[in-house]
């Protein structure tokens, strides 16, 4: 079979070039539709339900809304963990499910088991968006020197998160700060003892006053006229002019028990940029398994006409885009490949001594990426950092360099020309062919065990197998077909038989050493012993980490204070953070979330404070080092009592 498939190719030429470029064309589209991420999500497939119950005390929530919810989903299938998080007025429960579940599926099923749980009749349980930590790709403040912060918030939640979520890929907007609308009722506890009402009637009245009412349609000749009823609240004086009671025939409005204003519904958390102690934010997070580029992309395509919706005096200021770093994560894997393959180029030209043969050799790699790009496509496959920094080109171009090797030697030493060239490069193709073969196999039979991964393990390494043994497979393709052709093309004359000087200059040290260990056979494995030894001793001193550190140019900051500590009691430490954090010239902005937000969707207390740290480019820094920054800046934090910080 192997050696049908050599003279298949040597004997239709055209046919193999034709290929090669379909090759070529393919792989580049599927690289344009790759998703390309830093690095790969490791998180399992998990469904997050979100439940919101206001005013009420930790304990309560759990033992209430949590533990009710937990009897549910405990039956749901290939459930491998359940995790809860009851705070103050909001319950977290995590469902994590074996890899490989449909994400959409476990969405259906805990949906399924929410609607049986037996909770209170204000309770209502949600799922949060198909979202992860990793898909916040785009974060921006509004600022306004004329609306109020409520007025504010109110345009992020009815304006801006609908205009986002019109973008293809995006999941779920998150905002922060300044706080929800409400209209809200003042009662004074003095004048309902004096009309002999109490809180309940107050709030029955409003509720019942707050709604429209239909009355089907009234017949006018071929026309049909709608009847309803409008009282809907629209307005404070609205609120004022509601009927509580009628006492002796005089009725008592919400005016007369109490003052009507316009306030926001009790915060979870603030947050704050630069001098500013309390903002609008957004956080734009994308759905899971979606292409970053395409979707950041999309976002800022969608801000020119979100930015002709807002009201005059209204500034949107992004603060933070992913864009950055896939540009970054691009820049590092192109440069990477160009210059290895560079330096292979230079490499063999120098052992091989022939310029020709060594472009042969380096179009292999190339040619084996792309070939990995379409299936990496076809199977859905992200390329990351881990993946395509792992592909090795001493491995790719073994074959490669054996085959045109062999090939050349031939050439060179037969002095065959016209017709007979084709006939030479196919009986030196089949010399190496069937070896080539075997020893690419048994390359990757080491990443089989990889293959075999589960969970977090998985999901960083298998693409990274993947990868690899799809460049080997077409690398492997590639020397069998198209490297036998591209020599009977490039080499119409016979090469001339010259050794590379290189190769002269390493033989003479080279075979005396060769011939003294094949005298003193046990020297050499005792030294291969001793340096294997060597090398586990250094292993198990060596640091450990979970993941390689990741540098996105910017520095996040996580600050823990004491427990129990309000929002706003850690206001004041929070402020003082960002102001001295501010302070430092490679600094350009300096954003605080403290606490949760208002939907719930990041479940923290007060006592954990989340700084976002923008740096400016390298060469304004006074330090040489990202680690010796934070440094510093911990130094600088170091007086203010109470907290522990995490860089």
């Amino acid at each position: 079979m192997i050696g049908r498939l050599v003279a298949f190719a040597l004997h239709q030429r055209f046919i193999t070039l034709a290929l090669a470029l379909l090759l070529t064309i393919g792989g580049i589209v599927s690289y344009h539709r790759l998703p390309i991420e830093a690095y790969p999500d490791v998180g399992d497939v998990q469904v997050e339900v979100i439940t919101l119950w206001p005013g009420h005390s930790a304990e309560e929530v759990e033992r209430v809304v949590t533990l009710a919810l937990e009897k549910q989903l405990n039956g749901v299938p290939n459930l491998t963990f359940l995790r809860s998080q009851s705070l103050f007025g909001l319950s977290n429960i995590r469902v994590l499910f074996s890899d490989g579940t449909d994400p959409y599926w476990a969405r259906q099923q805990v949906q399924e088991r929410l609607v049986a749980a037996e909770v209170p009749g204000d309770v209502k349980p949600t799922m949060a968006p198909l979202s992860t930590v990793i898909g916040e790709i785009y974060r921006y403040t509004l600022h306004s020197d004329r609306l109020p912060l409520v007025e504010i918030k109110a345009l992020q939640d009815w304006v801006l998160e609908r205009e986002f979520l019109k973008v293809p890929g995006v999941a779920d907007v998150i905002s922060w700060g300044g706080g929800i609308k409400q209209y809200q009722i003042t009662v004074d506890p003095a004048r309902l003892r004096a009309y002999n009402l109490t809180l309940k009637n107050v709030f029955d009245a409003v509720a019942a006053n707050n709604a429209n009412a239909g009355g089907s349609y009234i017949p006018r000749g071929q026309y049909a006229v709608t009847v309803r009823g409008i009282g809907l609240i629209q307005s404070t004086r609205d609120i004022e002019n509601i009927v509580v009671s009628a006492q002796r025939g005089t009725p008592v409005r919400v005016r007369d028990i109490g003052e009507v204003g316009i306030g926001h519904a009790i915060r979870l958390g603030v947050f704050g940029r630069d001098g500013e102690d309390d903002v609008v934010a957004g956080i734009v997070r994308m759905r899971k398994g979606e292409n970053p580029g395409r979707v950041i992309d999309g976002v800022k395509a969608k801000l020119d006409e979100i930015k002709q919706l807002l009201p005059e005096g209204v500034e949107m200021r992004p603060y933070y885009s992913r864009d950055k770093l896939v540009d970054a994560t691009v820049h590092t894997v192109l440069k990477n490949l160009v210059e290895g393959a560079a330096l292979v180029v230079i490499l063999l030209t120098l052992f091989l001594y022939n310029l020709r043969a060594a472009l042969i050799v380096a179009v292999t790699i190339p040619l084996s990426l792309l070939f990995a790009f379409i299936f990496m496509d076809f199977r859905g496959i992200p390329a990351n950092l881990l993946s395509l920094g792992a592909i090795d080109f001493g491995i790719i171009v073994d074959g490669a360099v054996i085959m045109t090797e062999n090939i050349v030697r031939h050439l060179a030493e037969r002095k065959v020309t016209g017709h007979r060239v084709t006939r030479e490069v196919q009986h030196a193709a089949m010399q190496v062919a069937r070896p080539l073969t075997f020893a690419v196999l048994i390359i990757m039979t080491v990443y089989v065990p990889i293959l075999t991964f589960q969970r977090i393990e998985g999901k960083l390494f298998r693409p990274m197998a993947v990868t690899i043994s799809l460049a080997v497979i077409g690398a492997l393709i590639l020397t069998l077909t198209l490297i036998p052709v591209l020599t009977t093309v490039l080499f119409r004359r016979p090469p001339s038989d010259r050794e590379s000087p290189l190769i002269r200059g390493l033989r003479a040290p080279y075979l005396p050493t060769l011939r003294w260990c094949l005298r003193w056979p046990l020297v050499p494995i005792a030294g291969a012993t001793a340096l294997v030894a060597l090398s586990l001793l250094v292993f198990t001193m060596l640091g450990k980490e979970f993941l390689p550190e990741l540098d996105e140019g910017d520095i996040w900051l996580r600050v823990t204070f004491p427990l129990g500590i309000s929002v706003e009691g850690a206001r004041p430490y929070v402020r003082e953070i960002r102001a001295r954090l501010g302070q430092f010239p490679e600094v350009r902005a300096v954003t605080s979330q403290l606490g949760a937000p208002d939907d719930g969707t990041d479940p923290e207390a007060p006592d954990n404070a989340e700084f976002y740290v923008g740096l400016r480019p390298r060469e304004e820094w006074r330090f040489r080092t990202r680690a010796k920054l934070a440094e510093a800046m911990d130094t600088a934090l170091a007086d203010i009592p109470g907290k522990t910080t995490n860089f």
